[in-house]
Protein backbone atom coordinates (compact mmCIF):
# COMPACT_ATOMS: atom_id res chain seq x y z
CA UNK A 1 0.00 0.00 0.00
CA UNK A 2 1.64 3.38 -0.95
CA UNK A 3 1.65 6.50 1.09
CA UNK A 4 -1.54 8.13 -0.54
CA UNK A 5 -3.96 4.99 -0.01
CA UNK A 6 -2.80 4.61 3.66
CA UNK A 7 -3.18 7.81 4.74
CA UNK A 8 -6.71 7.42 3.11
CA UNK A 9 -7.45 4.39 5.01
CA UNK A 10 -5.85 6.21 8.43
CA UNK A 11 -8.74 9.35 7.53
CA UNK A 12 -11.82 6.56 7.38
CA UNK A 13 -10.83 4.63 9.75
CA UNK A 14 -11.14 8.36 11.75
CA UNK A 15 -14.10 8.88 9.71
CA UNK A 16 -15.92 5.68 11.45
CA UNK A 17 -15.00 6.52 14.66
CA UNK A 18 -16.37 10.12 14.55
CA UNK A 19 -19.55 8.17 13.01
CA UNK A 20 -20.17 6.06 15.79
CA UNK A 21 -19.54 8.13 18.39
CA UNK A 22 -21.88 11.07 16.59
CA UNK A 23 -24.36 8.83 16.52
CA UNK A 24 -24.00 7.81 19.85
CA UNK A 25 -23.81 11.30 21.39
CA UNK A 26 -27.01 12.40 19.87
CA UNK A 27 -29.27 9.22 20.31
CA UNK A 28 -28.72 10.11 23.79
CA UNK A 29 -30.00 13.96 23.14
CA UNK A 30 -34.06 12.54 24.72
CA UNK A 31 -32.84 10.91 27.39
CA UNK A 32 -30.78 14.21 28.76
CA UNK A 33 -33.49 16.09 27.88
CA UNK A 34 -35.95 14.13 30.10
CA UNK A 35 -33.43 13.75 32.76
CA UNK A 36 -33.09 17.79 32.71
CA UNK A 37 -36.93 18.40 32.89
CA UNK A 38 -36.83 15.72 36.16
CA UNK A 39 -34.44 18.17 37.75
CA UNK A 40 -35.65 21.40 36.75
CA UNK A 41 -32.68 22.35 34.38
CA UNK A 42 -33.01 24.12 31.52
CA UNK A 43 -31.72 22.77 28.26
CA UNK A 44 -28.94 25.52 27.82
CA UNK A 45 -27.20 27.20 30.28
CA UNK A 46 -25.11 29.46 28.42
CA UNK A 47 -21.89 29.79 31.48
CA UNK A 48 -21.47 25.97 31.44
CA UNK A 49 -21.63 25.59 27.91
CA UNK A 50 -18.73 28.15 27.09
CA UNK A 51 -16.62 26.27 30.18
CA UNK A 52 -17.00 23.02 28.59
CA UNK A 53 -16.77 24.20 25.08
CA UNK A 54 -13.33 26.18 26.23
CA UNK A 55 -11.91 23.44 28.17
CA UNK A 56 -12.40 20.80 25.11
CA UNK A 57 -10.29 23.29 22.83
CA UNK A 58 -7.88 23.84 25.53
CA UNK A 59 -6.73 20.01 25.11
CA UNK A 60 -5.92 21.02 21.17
CA UNK A 61 -2.20 23.12 20.19
CA UNK A 62 -3.20 26.44 19.50
CA UNK A 63 -3.57 26.10 15.46
CA UNK A 64 -6.60 24.11 16.42
CA UNK A 65 -8.17 25.99 19.12
CA UNK A 66 -10.43 28.00 16.83
CA UNK A 67 -11.15 25.06 15.12
CA UNK A 68 -12.08 22.86 17.69
CA UNK A 69 -13.82 25.55 19.35
CA UNK A 70 -16.46 25.88 16.05
CA UNK A 71 -16.49 21.81 15.75
CA UNK A 72 -17.77 21.81 19.74
CA UNK A 73 -20.46 24.30 19.51
CA UNK A 74 -21.54 22.68 16.48
CA UNK A 75 -21.71 19.50 18.08
CA UNK A 76 -23.68 20.89 21.58
CA UNK A 77 -25.89 23.35 19.54
CA UNK A 78 -26.89 19.79 17.64
CA UNK A 79 -27.49 18.01 20.62
CA UNK A 80 -29.58 20.87 22.26
CA UNK A 81 -31.73 21.27 18.76
CA UNK A 82 -31.88 17.38 19.27
CA UNK A 83 -33.44 17.63 23.27
CA UNK A 84 -35.93 20.56 21.50
CA UNK A 85 -37.16 18.30 19.19
CA UNK A 86 -37.52 15.70 21.72
CA UNK A 87 -39.61 17.95 24.14
CA UNK A 88 -41.69 19.39 21.04
CA UNK A 89 -42.56 16.10 20.16
CA UNK A 90 -43.27 14.62 23.31
CA UNK A 91 -45.63 17.95 24.52
CA UNK A 92 -47.78 18.07 21.24
CA UNK A 93 -50.01 20.97 22.17
CA UNK A 94 -47.16 22.92 23.53
CA UNK A 95 -47.43 26.12 21.69
CA UNK A 96 -44.49 28.40 20.62
CA UNK A 97 -44.62 31.93 22.29
CA UNK A 98 -45.18 33.23 18.23
CA UNK A 99 -47.98 30.82 17.76
CA UNK A 100 -49.64 31.68 20.82
CA UNK A 101 -50.36 35.05 18.76
CA UNK A 102 -51.62 32.95 15.16
CA UNK A 103 -55.24 34.45 13.77
CA UNK A 104 -56.81 33.06 10.62
CA UNK A 105 -57.21 36.17 9.64
CA UNK A 106 -55.86 40.08 9.58
CA UNK A 107 -58.53 42.03 12.33
CA UNK A 108 -61.08 44.29 9.96
CA UNK A 109 -61.14 48.32 10.76
CA UNK A 110 -58.99 51.71 11.09
CA UNK A 111 -55.64 51.47 9.04
CA UNK A 112 -53.26 54.08 10.58
CA UNK A 113 -50.65 55.14 8.68
CA UNK A 114 -47.72 58.10 9.23
CA UNK A 115 -49.65 61.08 7.28
CA UNK A 116 -46.35 61.57 4.87
CA UNK A 117 -47.13 58.40 3.32
CA UNK A 118 -51.01 59.06 2.49
CA UNK A 119 -49.71 59.37 -1.56
CA UNK A 120 -48.47 55.85 -1.79
CA UNK A 121 -51.82 54.26 -0.02
CA UNK A 122 -54.46 52.44 -2.26
CA UNK A 123 -57.20 54.62 -3.03
CA UNK A 124 -59.51 51.41 -2.39
CA UNK A 125 -58.56 51.78 1.41
CA UNK A 126 -61.16 54.53 2.54
CA UNK A 127 -61.30 53.53 6.46
CA UNK A 128 -57.89 55.86 7.08
CA UNK A 129 -56.11 56.80 10.33
CA UNK A 130 -53.64 59.71 9.71
CA UNK A 131 -50.97 59.66 12.57
CA UNK A 132 -48.07 62.47 12.46
CA UNK A 133 -45.20 60.19 13.00
CA UNK A 134 -44.13 56.19 12.48
CA UNK A 135 -44.77 55.95 15.94
CA UNK A 136 -47.94 57.21 16.81
CA UNK A 137 -49.42 54.97 13.97
CA UNK A 138 -47.44 51.76 15.55
CA UNK A 139 -48.99 53.34 18.67
CA UNK A 140 -52.81 53.52 17.17
CA UNK A 141 -52.43 49.87 16.06
CA UNK A 142 -50.91 48.39 19.61
CA UNK A 143 -53.24 50.23 21.59
CA UNK A 144 -56.30 49.27 19.65
CA UNK A 145 -57.49 52.46 18.66
CA UNK A 146 -56.70 51.18 14.91
CA UNK A 147 -57.38 47.30 13.22
CA UNK A 148 -54.12 47.66 11.13
CA UNK A 149 -50.82 49.97 10.75
CA UNK A 150 -49.53 50.34 7.13
CA UNK A 151 -45.73 51.59 6.91
CA UNK A 152 -43.12 52.41 4.52
CA UNK A 153 -39.56 51.34 3.96
CA UNK A 154 -37.19 54.48 3.35
CA UNK A 155 -35.81 53.24 0.50
CA UNK A 156 -36.66 50.42 -2.11
CA UNK A 157 -36.62 47.24 -1.02
CA UNK A 158 -34.68 48.02 2.18
CA UNK A 159 -36.96 47.24 5.08
CA UNK A 160 -34.51 47.43 7.99
CA UNK A 161 -36.67 51.31 8.94
CA UNK A 162 -39.34 49.23 9.04
CA UNK A 163 -38.15 46.49 10.93
CA UNK A 164 -36.90 49.00 13.51
CA UNK A 165 -39.54 51.08 13.90
CA UNK A 166 -42.01 47.97 15.18
CA UNK A 167 -39.78 44.89 16.19
CA UNK A 168 -39.93 45.39 19.77
CA UNK A 169 -43.32 45.92 19.97
CA UNK A 170 -46.78 43.55 19.54
CA UNK A 171 -47.45 43.84 15.75
CA UNK A 172 -46.97 41.24 13.34
CA UNK A 173 -46.41 42.09 9.45
CA UNK A 174 -49.20 40.62 7.43
CA UNK A 175 -48.38 41.72 4.03
CA UNK A 176 -45.64 43.52 2.00
CA UNK A 177 -47.05 45.36 -1.24
CA UNK A 178 -45.21 47.33 -4.11
CA UNK A 179 -45.83 51.11 -3.25
CA UNK A 180 -44.77 53.98 -5.68
CA UNK A 181 -41.37 55.06 -6.64
CA UNK A 182 -40.39 51.42 -6.46
CA UNK A 183 -41.23 51.36 -2.52
CA UNK A 184 -42.78 48.85 -0.62
CA UNK A 185 -45.76 49.02 2.02
CA UNK A 186 -45.91 46.87 5.19
CA UNK A 187 -48.87 45.98 6.63
CA UNK A 188 -48.92 45.23 10.17
CA UNK A 189 -51.65 43.76 13.12
CA UNK A 190 -51.55 42.50 16.21
CA UNK A 191 -52.29 38.97 14.75
CA UNK A 192 -49.56 36.84 13.67
CA UNK A 193 -51.46 35.25 10.32
CA UNK A 194 -49.85 32.54 8.40
CA UNK A 195 -51.80 32.46 4.98
CA UNK A 196 -52.40 29.76 2.75
CA UNK A 197 -50.03 32.12 0.07
CA UNK A 198 -47.67 33.04 2.82
CA UNK A 199 -43.69 31.59 1.79
CA UNK A 200 -41.60 34.53 3.52
CA UNK A 201 -41.01 34.61 7.27
CA UNK A 202 -39.43 37.50 8.79
CA UNK A 203 -37.19 37.26 12.23
CA UNK A 204 -35.53 39.14 14.30
CA UNK A 205 -32.91 38.36 16.73
CA UNK A 206 -29.73 39.15 18.53
CA UNK A 207 -26.32 37.83 18.99
CA UNK A 208 -23.42 38.34 20.90
CA UNK A 209 -19.99 38.96 19.13
CA UNK A 210 -18.39 36.00 19.95
CA UNK A 211 -16.20 33.84 18.00
CA UNK A 212 -19.11 32.09 15.48
CA UNK A 213 -22.11 33.09 17.38
CA UNK A 214 -23.95 34.35 13.96
CA UNK A 215 -22.64 31.53 12.32
CA UNK A 216 -24.19 29.10 15.16
CA UNK A 217 -27.22 31.00 14.65
CA UNK A 218 -27.59 30.59 11.20
CA UNK A 219 -26.34 26.72 11.22
CA UNK A 220 -29.83 26.62 13.47
CA UNK A 221 -31.89 27.84 10.58
CA UNK A 222 -30.48 26.07 7.90
CA UNK A 223 -30.41 22.59 9.35
CA UNK A 224 -34.45 22.98 9.45
CA UNK A 225 -33.82 23.72 5.73
CA UNK A 226 -34.85 27.38 5.83
CA UNK A 227 -33.58 29.06 3.35
CA UNK A 228 -31.92 32.45 3.72
CA UNK A 229 -33.78 34.97 1.54
CA UNK A 230 -32.64 37.97 2.78
CA UNK A 231 -30.38 39.56 5.84
CA UNK A 232 -29.85 42.63 7.09
CA UNK A 233 -27.34 43.37 10.25
CA UNK A 234 -27.16 46.32 12.20
CA UNK A 235 -24.00 46.31 14.22
CA UNK A 236 -25.09 49.53 16.83
CA UNK A 237 -28.38 50.84 17.56
CA UNK A 238 -28.70 53.64 19.96
CA UNK A 239 -30.62 53.59 22.66
CA UNK A 240 -32.02 50.07 21.52
CA UNK A 241 -30.51 48.21 24.77
CA UNK A 242 -28.56 45.83 22.22
CA UNK A 243 -24.71 45.96 22.98
CA UNK A 244 -24.23 43.42 20.28
CA UNK A 245 -25.52 42.81 16.89
CA UNK A 246 -29.39 42.55 15.88
CA UNK A 247 -30.47 40.43 12.78
CA UNK A 248 -33.09 41.09 10.60
CA UNK A 249 -33.60 37.71 8.03
CA UNK A 250 -36.46 36.64 5.94
CA UNK A 251 -36.47 32.52 5.22
CA UNK A 252 -38.14 30.56 3.00
CA UNK A 253 -39.35 27.09 3.72
CA UNK A 254 -41.91 24.80 5.79
CA UNK A 255 -42.97 27.11 8.82
CA UNK A 256 -44.95 24.49 10.35
CA UNK A 257 -43.17 21.01 10.41
CA UNK A 258 -41.83 19.39 13.62
CA UNK A 259 -37.71 20.72 12.26
CA UNK A 260 -38.83 24.52 11.96
CA UNK A 261 -40.91 24.51 15.30
CA UNK A 262 -37.34 22.82 17.09
CA UNK A 263 -35.19 25.39 15.51
CA UNK A 264 -37.23 28.65 16.36
CA UNK A 265 -37.80 27.24 19.99
CA UNK A 266 -33.90 26.69 19.99
CA UNK A 267 -33.23 30.23 19.31
CA UNK A 268 -36.52 31.34 21.39
CA UNK A 269 -34.91 29.74 23.99
CA UNK A 270 -31.20 30.62 23.91
CA UNK A 271 -30.98 34.10 22.55
CA UNK A 272 -31.23 37.16 24.68
CA UNK A 273 -33.61 38.53 21.90
CA UNK A 274 -36.02 37.02 19.49
CA UNK A 275 -39.11 37.45 17.48
CA UNK A 276 -40.84 36.25 15.18
CA UNK A 277 -42.18 39.61 12.92
CA UNK A 278 -44.22 38.12 10.45
CA UNK A 279 -45.14 35.70 7.55
CA UNK A 280 -45.98 37.56 3.73
CA UNK A 281 -45.62 36.32 0.06
CA UNK A 282 -42.77 37.42 -1.34
CA UNK A 283 -43.90 36.33 -4.83
CA UNK A 284 -46.55 39.03 -4.53
CA UNK A 285 -43.94 41.93 -4.92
Amino acid sequence: MNQFNLLKHIIATCDEALIEAFQKRMSLSGSLAESKQDLGREIFDDDDELRYVQQIAAQFPPDLTLKATSLWSSLTRMHRGQQYRWILKKNEDGRLLHEQHMADAVPEGPVAFPAAIAGDLPDELTDRLPCPTVQEAIDAACSGRAARVLLRDDSAGDADSVCLAFYRSELYINSVTPAKNGRMLYALSDRLVLADDANTMTLAFAVKRNYGSLTQALSILAEAKLNIERMRLRRSIPGDGHPDDLVFIDLSGDFTNLETRAALYQMEKEMYFFRVLGFWNRSAL
